[in-house]
Formats: C-alpha cells, sequence, structure tokens
C-alpha cells in the first residue's frame, strides 16, 4: 500500500504554509468566492500570494461584523456552507477573539483545507 500524504487539519501552523503557494491560494479565492457570493460577499484578491489571506481576511472580517450586528442567520447558514466545525464555532465564541475574526479566520482555513485537500488527494 502506498504512503498517502497526510492532509493537514485546521491547525494554522500545518495549513498556513500552503496559502504561500500561488496555486492554493488562487484555488481558495475562487473557494471562498464560490461558496459567499450566494450570501452577498464580496471579495477581490490583487493576485499577491504574500497578501492572500489578510486581504481575503480584511476584506470578510467586516461583512461577518455586519452581520454578527445584524443578528442575521446567514452566518449559521455559511458556516454550513463551508462547513465549518461546529466545535470549532463554540470555542471560538468563548474566546477572548472578537467572533467576526474568528468566524473569518475558521471560514478561511477551512476553505483552505477544501482546496489543500483536493489538491493531495489528486496526488495519490
Amino acid at each position: 500500500m502506498q504512503n498517502l500524504p497526510k492532509i493537514p487539519q485546521l491547525i494554522d501552523l500545518e495549513i498556513l504554509p500552503w496559502f504561500n503557494k500561488l496555486a492554493m491560494a488562487e484555488d481558495c479565492v475562487k473557494q471562498v468566492q464560490k461558496d459567499l457570493v450566494s450570501y452577498g460577499i464580496q471579495l477581490t484578491y490583487s493576485g499577491n500570494v504574500h497578501s492572500a489571506y489578510i486581504e481575503l481576511f480584511n476584506q470578510l472580517e467586516p461583512q461577518l461584523n455586519q452581520l454578527l450586528k445584524n443578528g442575521s442567520h446567514t452566518i449559521q447558514e455559511i458556516l454550513y456552507r463551508v462547513d465549518v466545525n461546529q466545535s470549532a464555532v463554540n470555542k471560538a465564541k468563548l474566546s477572548d477573539e472578537p467572533l467576526s475574526e474568528a468566524l473569518s479566520r475558521l471560514i478561511l482555513w477551512r476553505e483552505l483545507q477544501k482546496v489543500v485537500t483536493r489538491f493531495l488527494m489528486k496526488q495519490k
């Protein structure tokens, strides 16, 4: 049986290096845009791989913050659509990190995780 590459988990130190790969960053941007556009969330990307995460985060966070302030149920729909782990969301709610920041980070990490998983599965 062939050794398969380890599929990264939703852990910052394991997933972050993948954001610095041009194809992964671009695919992640496309995945985020695809999953969130139906909720009225618009994100743009300059093409600079070194700032991809920051660009997306800085655009996503204020939009999620507004949804949270409005008490919208859209946040739950987004988290379900993106498939963010509910225990991670619960943990974020209990942390000192502002919820909109935590959810933005979790969404972006989950989207990147999906892209990386697809990439690794194609390699086998």
